[in-house]
C-alpha cells in the first residue's frame, strides 16, 4: 500500500470518503480535485465494456491512466485476453507514469506525441474498445483526434469515445465534432453526463450493430 500523498489526506480530512481513500492508498499519485469521480468511473466502465485495448489521450501524471491501465489488467486476467494493453500519449511526463505504471505491474505503452501529428499509422492494426480524450482542448485538437481515432475504434455497439471537459475547455471542439458526426452520417448513441463545469461526454459507436440476444 503506498502512503497517502499530503494533498490527498488534507481533502480526506475535510471530505471523508472511505471509498475513495481506499482506492487512493493505492495511487502514486494525488487526487486530481477537478476530476475526482472521473478516475474510478472510468475503471469500472472498462470493466463492465470487458474492454482489453484502451487509449487514453492525455496521460499527463497519470491519474486516470492508473484506473484505465488497472481495469484493462483486471480485465484481462478475469476473461483470459493473452494481448491486452492500455495505450497512452501527452507531449510531457509520459516515461514517469509509464515506469510508475510499470512498477505497480501494470500493462502501458505510453508514446511522447502531439495529438495533432496523429494519423493511420500511429496505432496501426490496433482496433480500441475505449478511448478516453483529454488531451489538447482547443478545437483544432479534439476534432483531428476524433476524425483519425474514429475509425479505429470497435462497432457493433462495442467500441467507446469518452470525451472529457465537453461542457468547459473542449466545449468547442465537442461542437466541432457533433457537426462533424451529422455531416458524415456516422451512427452513435451520445449521452452528456454534466456536472456544471467540465461534463463528460460518452459516445458509443452504433455502425454495423445488431442487437444481440441474451439469456433472461
Amino acid at each position: 500500500m503506498i502512503p497517502l500523498h499530503p494533498k490527498d489526506q488534507e481533502y480526506f480530512d475535510c471530505y471523508p470518503a472511505p471509498i475513495m481513500q481506499m482506492l487512493q492508498e493505492n495511487h502514486f499519485t494525488n487526487i486530481n480535485s477537478t476530476i475526482t469521480f472521473f478516475g474510478p468511473m472510468l475503471y469500472f466502465m472498462v470493466r463492465a465494456f470487458l474492454c482489453q485495448k484502451v487509449l487514453e489521450i492525455g496521460t499527463a501524471e497519470g491519474y486516470t491512466s492508473f484506473y484505465l491501465s488497472s481495469a484493462v489488467k483486471a480485465n484481462a486476467i478475469r476473461n483470459n485476453y493473452s494481448n491486452a494493453m492500455f495505450y497512452g500519449l501527452d507531449i510531457c511526463q509520459t516515461k514517469k507514469t509509464s515506469d510508475n505504471l510499470t512498477a505497480l505491474g501494470l500493462p502501458n505503452e505510453i508514446m511522447t506525441l502531439d495529438s495533432i501529428e496523429l494519423d493511420k499509422e500511429t496505432f496501426k492494426d490496433i482496433q480500441f474498445d475505449f478511448i478516453f480524450q483529454d488531451g489538447a482542448h482547443d478545437k483544432e485538437h479534439v476534432l483531428h483526434e476524433f476524425k483519425v481515432l474514429w475509425p479505429q475504434l470497435r462497432g457493433n455497439g462495442l467500441g467507446y469515445f469518452v470525451m472529457h471537459d465537453v461542457m468547459g475547455p473542449s466545449a468547442d471542439g465537442y461542437a466541432l465534432v457533433n457537426g462533424y458526426v451529422k455531416q458524415e452520417g456516422i451512427k452513435l448513441q451520445n449521452v452528456i453526463l454534466d456536472d456544471g463545469i467540465y461534463g463528460l461526454a460518452i459516445l458509443r459507436k452504433m455502425e454495423d450493430y445488431s442487437e444481440r440476444r441474451y439469456p433472461y
